[in-house]
Formats: structure tokens, C-alpha cells, sequence
């Protein structure tokens, strides 16, 4: 009978775990090198009244877990965010970002035994308080398709502001363009001049179709709160482009994509592969 429920609470904490991955993004600063990366963003909500106990299971139960995937290789990284701004009408208030800088590696996703890192300790309680206290509102799996950072290496990156954008059918080619010959050069005299910390264009792969709010998403790396609208785009654009014509730009820009929403995320914790 031991075995048998044993048994029974492993199963249900994987199958916890895969819908924590893929659902019913280090970034994100650490993996500015791979091309070939990869993130599974899930967006919480969690109850009102449930914050603290959300925040020590994923820091206490679920980060070893994690860091258990990165020794085995099967993910690069995982981040925990918290949405500044939210309320009870908000969709979601907390985010997760699992790293993969192999798609190979996405297919099989978790090969770990959870009771191995967590000898001894109630998985089946700590499986029901989870889904107490936080509804999985949804998954996206997202690709990165370009990045900038300072030479040195990703600094500080305490938050982000997360930029959806919407791409008409038929530009996506011209939008992304306009983000690497345009906008990054931009990002980059922002690094230069220490208001940013990096910078990142993903573009959704999964869930896919024109019917989505938003097709790609960019990532605007700040090191502190005071950095928060403290970027200088005059300056930035007339060095990135010196002799060129700023408005020209900027309208080739709306012309391409819709700024759909953007959120202001604080990085709770984080851990990546060394």
C-alpha cells in the first residue's frame, strides 16, 4: 500500500510539473550567447492572501526542483517575476521563465525524481497547496531571435519591462529587421550610457496564428528601479543613426507592429546553469 501511494504522488507531482512547463521568456541575461534558446513562460495568478505561501513553495520546494533539472541538464535556467501594478481584475501577477538551449531538450522535459530532492517531505501536500494557492492562466513557448548586451556581460537586471507586440500578417520579416537594424543600436547607446542593461527580441512560437494579441515580445533590461523612464531616446537615436531621419524611422516602426501592452516585472529569484 506504501508503495502504491508513493506511486501515486509521484505521478500526480509530474504531471504538476509538466503542466508547470507546458501549460494546460539571463532570459533573460545569462543566455545572451546561444542562439538556439528558448523559454516556457507560465503566467500566475495568485490568490489575494496566498503571496507569501506561493513565494516559499516556489523558493523553498519547487527552485530545488529546478536546480535539480539544471544539474541533470535538462533546462539552462528558471526566473521567478513578479508583475509591478496589478490587482484582483488582473489576468495574472507573478511569472515563471524555464530556459532551453536546446529544443531537442523540450520534448522530454523532466526526468528527475522530486522525491530524491526532497527526501522524506509530503509531495502530495505540497502538490495541493500549490494548486491552492495559484491558477496557471496560461503557457507560451517563446524563441529568442536577437539580444543585446554590454561586452562585459549582462549586469544588474533586477527588472524588466516586457513589451508585446502585435505584427501585421505579411511584415514579420520587415519588423524584425526594424528591431535588429533599427532599435537595437538604440538599446545599445542605452547600455552605453547605463540606463539599460540588455536587451531581447523573442518571437512566440507556441501557442501560433494570426489570431493572437501579440506575435513577438521585447525585453528591456533595467538595473534598478531608478533607470525606469530614465533613457534618453534623442540622444540614443542620434548616435545609433547619426545623419539619419528620426521620424522616418520611428514610422517605419508603426507601420510594422502594434505596441500592444507593456509590464513591468521584479525578478524574485533566479538560478542558471554555471
Amino acid at each position: 500500500m506504501k508503495k502504491q501511494s508513493y506511486t501515486g504522488k509521484k505521478t500526480r507531482l509530474v504531471a504538476l510539473m509538466l503542466a508547470l512547463v507546458f501549460g494546460a521568456i539571463p532570459i533573460w541575461g545569462f543566455a545572451q550567447q546561444n542562439p538556439n534558446m528558448f523559454a516556457v513562460v507560465d503566467y500566475m495568478k495568485v490568490k489575494q492572501g496566498e503571496e507569501g505561501k506561493y513565494l516559499d513553495l516556489e523558493k523553498n520546494f519547487w527552485k530545488p526542483i529546478h536546480q535539480e533539472r539544471i544539474a541533470n541538464g535538462e533546462i539552462f535556467g528558471w526566473l521567478l517575476f513578479g508583475v509591478r501594478y496589478t490587482g484582483t481584475a488582473d489576468e495574472y501577477n507573478y511569472v515563471t521563465v524555464t530556459l532551453f538551449n536546446d529544443p531537442a531538450k523540450l520534448e522530454r522535459t523532466f526526468q528527475i525524481d522530486p522525491a530524491k530532492v526532497h527526501p522524506g517531505k509530503d509531495l502530495d501536500k505540497a502538490f495541493h497547496e500549490t494548486l491552492h494557492c495559484r491558477d496557471l492562466v496560461r503557457s507560451i513557448l517563446i524563441h529568442r531571435v536577437d539580444a543585446a548586451f554590454p561586452e562585459d556581460g549582462p549586469g544588474s537586471n533586477q527588472y524588466l519591462q516586457v513589451n508585446y507586440m502585435k505584427v501585421k500578417p505579411g511584415v514579420e520579416g520587415q519588423y524584425v529587421e526594424t528591431e535588429q537594424q533599427v532599435w537595437k543600436p538604440v538599446h545599445q547607446e542605452f547600455i552605453k550610457a547605463g540606463t539599460r542593461s540588455g536587451w531581447c527580441l523573442w518571437q512566440a512560437a507556441f501557442p501560433g496564428g494570426a489570431n493572437l494579441p501579440y506575435q513577438f515580445l521585447t525585453i528591456d533590461y533595467l538595473p534598478d528601479f531608478s533607470k525606469i523612464g530614465m533613457a534618453d531616446y534623442t540622444d540614443a537615436f542620434l548616435k545609433a543613426h547619426p545623419g539619419k531621419d528620426v521620424s522616418l524611422l520611428t514610422q517605419n516602426t508603426s507601420q510594422s507592429r502594434t505596441l500592444v501592452r507593456s509590464e513591468l516585472w521584479e525578478k524574485m529569484d533566479a538560478i542558471f546553469k554555471e
